[in-house]
């Protein structure tokens, strides 16, 4: 009988050991997951994503070489929603993709603290117009104008070669 005595407070002492390790092993390694969690979602969020590393929100065309030409650089704003005057019992969005060109690489990081501004500014002329003013080719080319016009005006003297509008779509809500 002895025997088994031993055996059982054998088996005691290991089923305590066996959940201290476990109380052991959560205590320990739980913090360090979290640590690893916050790190990794702080550079996903801060990190390479939130630089702009050739692969954000503009595109650099090099030049050939021997010419004395700057680089291109085109730079996507974030699209634009807005209602549209109303003509008749339907409302109409417009949904607008803009891409403007620069001519300096050092204009990135201004346009980039300016983005609020040019984007109220294009959704300010873009909410006061009707869709007979932006159908067709010579709407199209009036918009093009009067949006290089604004953007500029708020961007000076950050040159803005050029706008590239995307896509525009008019969506019909009846």
């Amino acid at each position: 009988m002895a025997e088994f005595d031993e055996f059982d407070t054998l088996e005691e002492e290991e089923e305590q050991t066996s959940k201290i390790n476990k109380k052991k092993i959560i205590i320990f390694l739980l913090p360090i997951l979290i640590a690893i969690g916050i790190a990794v979602g702080m550079y996903h969020t801060f990190g390479s994503s939130g630089s702009n590393k050739e692969s954000g929100a503009y595109k650099i065309l090099p030049q050939a070489e021997g010419t004395e030409q700057q680089p291109l650089i085109f730079y996507d704003l974030p699209e634009i929603s807005a209602p549209l005057k109303k003509t008749s019992s339907a409302s109409e969005i417009v949904r607008l993709n803009l891409t403007i060109e620069l001519t300096n690489k050092e204009d990135i990081a201004k346009i980039e603290i300016l983005l609020p501004r040019l984007y109220d500014i294009t959704l300010a002329h873009v909410n006061g117009l009707m869709s007979s003013e932006i159908s067709g080719t010579e709407g199209m080319y009036w918009l093009k104008q009067e949006l290089l016009y604004r953007l500029r005006l708020a961007a000076n003297p950050i040159n803005i070669a050029d706008i590239n509008i995307k896509n525009i779509e008019i969506e019909k809500n009846i």
